[in-house]
């Protein structure tokens, strides 16, 4: 079947450069959609096959870099997509058609994980339509909402596997440079870019953007291990705009946690906002329509300075049992979150660290 797809794509490209005819960008990108499942589908066959082990590879990966010189993190990538399309034949038909792209592909097939399997399999033709008339981008916030109702979680599976894959390699390159290759989830990368664009934002010099870039993260750095053994005396916490449309608080006479967050960041799950609005500045805006703004409120929900102090000097730092954590270093969590009624009170807050504190909203984790 590789082979016979092999064939027609061979075919497809020779009448296409034959043709003295302007080359159709559209035609040429739904056959390049087809020479990629053909790369994936032989692949696929090549790790299930005993090719590999007979020539003397560790795993089908490594036979991979050695034959094709792809990276090993393009290796693992391809591999593991070209599985997935196995148990995703109305998308592998799409894609061999060349009515979806890899990158249509790809966000499918990271939504269907093994418990969402059944699911998924429902739904697949749903999403595969969805696929053709939208662009990748505009697909994966609607895979993710499918996603989120599926798990019942408020996102927190979504948010834990984006976290699981973070990653930072630090190397040395043979000219004496630094290399830096990383992955972020999304909470960690917008900090990251927000800290970045605040140290570079007055800046207009000579150098270029990226210049400017390196030289503000190294001197975060320097501030940050400065501070490494007293720590600041408060983490700062999350800036969040709430924008309400006045139809939609007539409508259910009350306002939702967060029915929309506008800001320079993608969606966050409702798990994540919930630990992130613990101890937040949020400002309301409430609006008529999509654009014109009719009030906004000031900053709510932060921890006073004087509740601060005292759950500081009650807890001493992360309440969790494992855990030695300063408070320098700690979140103040609210048992019972404000939306759902809980109040901004001493014996309704504790101090949890970072870690501690996206496992109980996010991990499942009990509270101390």
């Amino acid at each position: 079947m590789v082979n016979c797809l092999m064939g027609d794509v061979e075919t497809a490209i020779a009448k296409l450069l034959a043709s003295e005819e302007h080359l159709d960008i559209a035609r040429l990108a739904a056959v390049r959609a087809q020479l990629e499942c053909a790369w994936l589908r032989a692949i696929d066959d090549f790790a299930r096959s005993d090719e590999w082990r007979t020539a003397g590879f560790v795993n089908a990966a490594s036979a991979l870099r050695a034959k094709c010189r792809v990276t090993p993190a393009a290796a693992h990538a391809d591999l593991n997509l070209a599985a997935k399309l196995r148990e995703l034949p109305g998308v592998a038909e799409a894609f061999a058609a060349g009515e979806i792209s890899r990158q249509h592909a790809g966000v499918i097939a990271t939504a269907a994980t093994s418990e969402r399997a059944n699911a998924m399999r429902e739904l697949e033709s749903t999403l595969v339509d969805a696929a053709r008339a939208l662009t990748p981008a505009e697909l994966r916030p609607l895979v993710d909402r499918i996603t989120d109702a599926l798990d019942g979680d408020d996102g927190a599976a979504r948010a834990n596997a984006q976290y699981a894959r973070r990653r930072l390699h630090v190397s040395r390159t043979l000219g004496g440079m630094v290399a830096l290759d990383g992955l972020f989830d999304a909470e960690s990368g917008e900090t990251l870019i927000g800290a970045l664009k605040t140290m570079t934002s007055s800046t207009a010099d000579e150098r270029t953007p990226p210049q400017r870039r390196a030289d503000a993260l190294v001197d975060l750095v320097r501030v940050g291990v400065a501070h490494t053994d007293d720590g600041p005396a408060r983490r700062p916490g999350a800036d969040v705009t709430m924008c309400v449309d006045l139809a939609d608080i007539e409508a259910r006479g009350g306002v939702e946690l967060a029915r929309e967050v506008r800001a320079q960041a993608p969606a966050l799950p409702r798990a994540t906002l919930r630990r992130l609005t613990c101890d937040a500045r949020i400002a309301r805006v409430i609006t008529e329509g999509r654009s014109e703004v009719l009030d906004v409120g000031r900053a709510t929900r932060t921890i006073p300075p004087a509740v601060w102090r005292a759950l500081v000097a009650r807890d001493g730092g992360c309440s969790h049992p494992s855990c030695d954590r300063p408070p320098q270093w700690c979140d103040a969590h609210h048992i019972v979150h404000w939306a759902d009624g809980g109040t901004t009170s001493l014996d309704n807050l504790q101090l949890l660290c970072r870690r501690h504190h996206r496992g109980v909203h996010e991990g499942g984790l009990d509270p101390p």
